[in-house]
């Protein structure tokens, strides 16, 4: 084998993996990944059952990727520097609703992959590794950031206020972005524009009563 061969094919490994990856994730978009079988992930890319099983051991080395793929846009969206990005000439309610509506719109765009980063996370651990729990310290991390812009505003304790958004906003934002047709948000009457205010709204009430 000549030695421009190599690269050649770890290229066309490199593509024939994307192509997999991108075919799960159109699927993701209709169905579960419990739902989406290796044969449909195959079909959906153009491809042999038996090339999905050369990249990867079975459906379940699949979550890793995802996991990370997830990650990899939480990133750019949280911005280069790993945090929430405030203008405190805002005012804290406007800050809260801006930050609400962009963390639902990305939500939203991402629902086949950020649904199952989520579920997953929870059900395999062993796969996901400690990453997960470094996202949600980043959250709060973030959402420290926001306390101290507007520290003036603000009538509870910083680490207490962090902690409460950060469970906020990852659980009835998320639930209702990532599972619209399940549990109590199934329910619910109100549009989502004025849910995602609503959110935001609740937490700025808390953030500005002091606690008795």
């Amino acid at each position: 084998m000549s030695q421009g061969a190599r690269p050649a094919l770890q290229s066309r490994s490199r593509a024939t993996r994307d192509k997999l990856l991108k075919a799960l994730e159109c699927l993701l978009r209709e169905r579960s990944f419990a739902e989406v079988t290796v044969a449909d992930i195959a079909r959906e890319a153009g491809l042999a059952v038996g090339t999905v099983y050369r990249r990867f051991e079975n459906k379940d080395a699949f979550i890793p990727v995802l996991f990370e793929i997830y990650k990899q846009r939480l990133d750019a969206f949280m911005g280069s520097a790993g945090g929430v990005v405030v203008e405190p000439e805002g005012g804290l309610k406007t800050v809260l609703r801006q930050l609400t509506e962009q963390s639902w719109t990305f939500l939203t765009s991402e629902r086949g992959v950020a649904r199952e980063a989520h579920l997953y996370a929870r059900l395999r651990p062993d796969l996901v590794g400690e990453e997960w729990d470094a996202l949600l310290a980043a959250s709060q991390d973030s959402y420290g950031t926001l306390i101290d812009a507007f520290s003036d505003e603000i009538k509870r304790p910083r680490q207490e206020a962090a902690e409460m958004l950060s469970y906020h906003f990852n659980t009835a934002l998320t639930e209702r972005a990532l599972y619209p047709e399940d549990g109590v948000g199934s329910q619910m009457t109100v549009s989502d524009l004025d849910f995602v205010r609503a959110i935001a709204d609740f937490a700025y009430g808390y953030l500005v009563t002091e606690a008795d």
